[in-house]
């Protein structure tokens, strides 16, 4: 279903729900006559000898009445719709764009020789899937790696990555622990090069 065909249903929701409200507010009002003169939908409005009751506005009960019957049927009416509306809303319900996290999002292109990322086991050819808390869906063409790298400085990152299996051709899954620190002996607190894939 399209976006458009998804709105023009959400809109025909609200211009229903705005229906059934003010019939149902002026049900009450009509209803409110009835409970004045202490009468109920089926009251006798005429006395013992036949005649209208003089301690109750027999026409203003009669109105209320054929108008809260004829308003109770559009009620009815626009509650079938608003239930209807509802199916076909649901039916249409965009999918949700899911975004694959388990995707890797960079490249290990280097890695320096006695450095944080070398003790930490990462090699040439890794694919990082999570960074710390950041993956495909964040990682801000790798900006945010920056950042948290930065502000992360002698604390414990997770890693995951994905590693091509020599063997076989095929690739491993590996969690990996990386400390970012300085004075290594190198540029940067890592000590390796990545690239957005």
């Amino acid at each position: 279903m399209g976006k458009a065909s998804y709105d023009s249903t959400q809109e025909k929701l609200h211009f229903a729900i705005r229906e059934k409200d003010t019939l149902e507010g002026e049900l009450k009002e009509l209803e409110q006559v009835l409970i004045r003169d202490n009468v109920g939908m089926d009251d006798s409005l005429v006395d013992s000898q036949g005649f209208p009751r003089a301690d109750i506005d027999v026409y203003a009960i009669r109105s209320a009445r054929v108008k809260i019957i004829a308003l109770g049927n559009d009620l009815k009416q626009v509650m079938s719709r608003i239930e209807l509306l509802l199916h076909e809303l649901h039916s249409q319900k965009k999918p949700e764009v899911k975004i694959d996290n388990n995707r890797p999002f960079a490249v290990v292109n280097a890695v320096a020789p006695d450095s944080p990322a070398l003790e930490a086991g990462l090699e040439k050819g890794d694919k990082i899937i999570r960074f710390g808390e950041i993956n495909y869906s964040n990682h801000e063409s790798l900006q945010a790696v920056g950042r948290l790298v930065a502000s992360n400085e002698g604390k414990t990152l997770i890693l995951l990555v994905e590693r091509n299996d020599n063997s076989d051709g095929g690739s491993t899954t590996i969690t990996l622990k990386l400390t970012p620190k300085g004075g290594w002996g190198g540029r940067g607190l890592l000590g390796c090069h990545i690239l957005p894939l």
